[in-house]
């Protein structure tokens, strides 16, 4: 298979963490970037998992579950019932 160089400037400290998962995963983490391209130029699509939310998530979800909490869900018997309860 011929083979050509991909330079890229990346955030040292992101690298050293791709690096580390990717060796416990037992890849070498030049696979894995062949295997993103590979999936990219197949699929023309770009996907990425999300396991932790952001902190700005982590807040809103955590103040969300905080007020669900605090009190009952609202019950609406019409949509423009419930529309008016959103927009106030």
């Amino acid at each position: 298979m011929k083979t050509a160089v991909l330079n890229i400037k990346i955030d040292p400290k992101v690298k050293d963490a791709a690096q580390k998962v990717a060796d416990e995963l037992g890849f070498s983490l030049s696979s894995i970037v062949n295997a993103s391209l590979k999936s990219l130029a197949r699929n023309k699509t770009v996907s990425f998992s999300v396991l932790e939310p952001t902190p700005f998530l982590a807040k809103a979800i955590r103040s969300a579950r905080t007020d669900r909490a605090k009190r009952k869900p609202a019950t609406f018997s019409k949509a423009s019932d419930m529309m008016r309860s959103l927009r106030s």
